[in-house]
């Protein structure tokens, strides 16, 4: 053998060789390394599946082999690849949901993919690993950070996402403007935003006396706050609800609509029952989502005046539901007002109801 393909084939055996003994080093270990009996074996085994890395099942059915069912985590234990008695839940179940990200559907992920809405696609898909890092490893109790790429509210690409929404603006935003009618959370989350759950920006510490947990000033809260599993013992994250929009209680949109709990459960979660329908946030909050059975007029869904991620130009949430408000007669505006804190008014017709203005 010539002398110089020797000394090449023996370097590339040298940096194989130290590339694997990092990999088998505790740092490489998945994200709770008490679970695995191998830090990287218990995943990477042999040769694996095509175009997979040395991964014996490809994408997310590898992963339900231990965030799967009971069936399949035995299997992981029976083979000593997990430690025996794991209290791991399934997210087979929550995928399998009527609303869920579309783990099983496509394969792979480019940095400029666009969801269908945007680009024209039939379908959309989203990996296990766009949102969670297989490597990644807690250590000492402390809190994991999110250690995938993300999307900065300007558009730019982040190595290293610092909040939950970051990972989300990489598929649920419109980066070059195209119209479609897919939310996008840019728009919705700006931070010139008139009002907006506070996500990107820290809340306001303002008093509002009709939420169940008041909100201290700077604290922020994650997507999935109000997108993931309706049952509260199933793991946490935006997997998968019986519920649209992936929401975690029942919400209906439509704008005749008889109050109870069930029906905003979604919205209950975090504001009063109690307080809304004593109008301790809005005057005339019971009047809209109850009706007013003296001249027989029906109550109308939150989602008819308020929107639920941000306003780009009115205070509280305002944004109207185009399907149920509509132009006034007259003036053909359709604008809310805000005067003071719980004064304003609303020019525009609703239910066939004509406010030219309606003030509060």
């Amino acid at each position: 053998m010539d002398k110089s393909v020797w000394c090449v084939m023996n370097i590339r055996m040298i940096t194989l060789t130290g590339l694997l003994l990092l990999a088998a080093s505790p740092s490489g270990a998945h994200v709770d390394s008490h679970l695995l009996t191998d830090p990287c074996g218990s995943c990477h085994v042999g040769h694996g599946v095509a175009d997979q890395p040395m991964l014996e099942k490809a994408e997310e059915h590898m992963c339900y082999q231990c965030h799967g069912s009971t069936a399949e985590r035995a299997r992981m234990e029976a083979e000593g690849r997990l430690v025996p008695g794991s209290r791991l839940k399934d997210l087979r179940v929550e995928f399998n949901k009527i609303y869920s990200h579309p783990v099983e559907r496509g394969s792979g992920h480019s940095p400029t993919e666009r969801l269908p809405s945007f680009s024209g696609a039939k379908t959309s898909h989203a990996e296990c690993v766009d949102c969670h890092n297989p490597h990644q490893r807690l250590t000492n109790h402390k809190t994991m950070d999110f250690a995938v790429q993300g999307y900065s509210l300007d558009g730019q690409i982040q190595e290293r996402a610092l909040y939950e929404y970051n990972i989300c603006l990489k598929c649920h935003t419109n980066a070059i403007g195209a119209k479609s009618n897919e939310r996008d959370l840019v728009r919705d989350f700006s931070r010139s935003a008139r009002s907006q759950h506070p996500v990107t920006s820290g809340a306001s510490g303002r008093y509002l006396p009709s939420l169940i947990e008041p909100m201290p000033g700077g604290s922020r809260m994650n997507c999935s706050d109000c997108h993931r599993s309706e049952d509260p013992n199933s793991p946490r994250g935006p997997h998968g609800s019986q519920y649209e929009f992936m929401l975690s209680g029942n919400y209906d949109h439509d704008i005749y609509q008889d109050e109870n709990p069930f029906a905003y459960q979604f919205c209950y979660q975090c504001h009063d029952r109690f307080s809304i329908l004593s109008n301790e946030s809005f005057p005339l909050h019971r009047e809209h989502i109850e009706g007013d059975p003296l001249t027989g007029r029906r109550g109308t869904s939150c989602f008819t005046c308020h929107t639920a991620h941000g306003s780009p130009s009115n205070r509280a949430l305002i944004e109207f539901n185009r399907q149920a408000v509509q132009p006034a007669d007259g003036t053909g505006r359709l604008e809310f007002q805000s005067l003071s804190e719980g004064t304003g008014n609303c020019t525009l017709k609703c239910h066939n109801y004509n406010h030219a203005p309606g003030s509060y």
